[in-house]
């Protein structure tokens, strides 16, 4: 219990903190300490499920951020030519059947050591922090004019 209301308080007070980040390096690192805080806590992780957790979850978030860098247009779409389109919009489904089969391997790698039900709440708690942080971005931007 005191582990969730540690879990809770920082993920508030982080949230809170947000808008006076000023480096991106350090943003990006507290952001990414603020979306282990908001997915342990929505997937109520145990100390040993977040042991074996963590670890592979990074690894699919670095392989799924290098899938995506491998397929992104060099170019804006509105200055390529057609043939070009075309290429990138090929590009685009072969990424998305290579993000596709990454899900896949590892959910079968998750599922090893953690509940389904909570694997099926990851994805749920992904965008809901995503949502939040959006959020939080838009407000600061609006009470700094």
């Amino acid at each position: 219990m005191r582990n969730l209301i540690k879990v809770l308080a920082f993920t508030v007070a982080g949230l809170l903190c947000l808008p006076l980040l000023t480096q991106a390096q350090e943003g990006n690192e507290r952001i990414r300490a603020l979306r282990v805080a908001f997915i342990t806590d929505k997937l109520k992780l145990t100390p040993e499920e977040s042991e074996k957790f963590w670890p592979v979850y990074n690894q699919y978030e670095a392989e799924h951020k290098r899938i995506r860098q491998k397929y992104k247009p060099d170019e804006d779409l509105n200055t390529m030519s057609d043939q070009d389109v075309e290429r990138a919009i090929f590009d685009r489904f072969e990424m998305e059947e290579q993000l596709i089969k990454l899900k896949r391997d590892y959910f079968q790698r998750m599922k090893g050591f953690m509940a389904v039900r909570k694997l099926a709440l990851l994805q749920r708690s992904e965008q809901e922090f995503n949502k939040e942080l959006l959020r939080r971005i838009q407000e600061a931007r609006k009470n700094r004019k």
